[in-house]
């Protein structure tokens, strides 16, 4: 007679499911109630299972990555199509010259356009891969130490 399946074979049997569960934004209860596990159980073996772990941490790469070249592209402007939708009438005229029909139809086309560059995305971009050079005040820091010294010095003579 075979055994009943430990909560960790149930769990990396399933590992196709919990990966379309992650990809899907699921929270960590639904991800629970699917597998029919707790909550609880389902965090435990999700911060303690090699497995899980990586796989979690490759798709963050992969959705980060992604977040990180769409930034890009806002910061430096890009082409895209748009689909623009555009009556048509179409006149029909009788023998004598008037107008018999008017038939109207719609005409889907693509057009290019150009979004330009976004400043806040790039001062986002800046701010967060070069600080030392485009943080808000470059001066903020060195006055923050110098105020914390005069602080202490105050705290030390009893002045406080």
């Amino acid at each position: 007679m075979m055994g009943r399946k430990s909560i960790d074979e149930d769990i990396e049997s399933r590992l196709p499911l919990i990966i379309s569960m992650i990809k899907d934004n699921f929270t960590d209860k639904e991800i629970a109630e699917k597998l029919g596990v707790s909550l609880s159980t389902w965090r435990r073996k999700k911060s303690q299972n090699n497995k899980i772990k990586a796989i979690i941490d490759e798709i963050c790469d992969e959705r980060n990555s992604e977040v990180e070249q769409a930034l890009f592209k806002c910061c430096t402007g890009y082409h895209y199509y748009e689909d623009v939708v555009t009556k048509v009438k179409e006149q029909v005229l009788s023998e004598d010259g008037e107008t018999i029909l008017v038939k109207e139809d719609v005409k889907i086309s693509k057009v290019k356009k150009y979004k330009g560059p976004d400043v806040v995305a790039q001062k986002y971009w800046l701010n967060n891969r070069k600080k030392a050079a485009w943080k808000d005040d470059p001066n903020k820091t060195e006055i923050d130490k110098k105020a914390l010294k005069l602080k202490e010095k105050q705290i030390e003579s009893g002045g406080w």
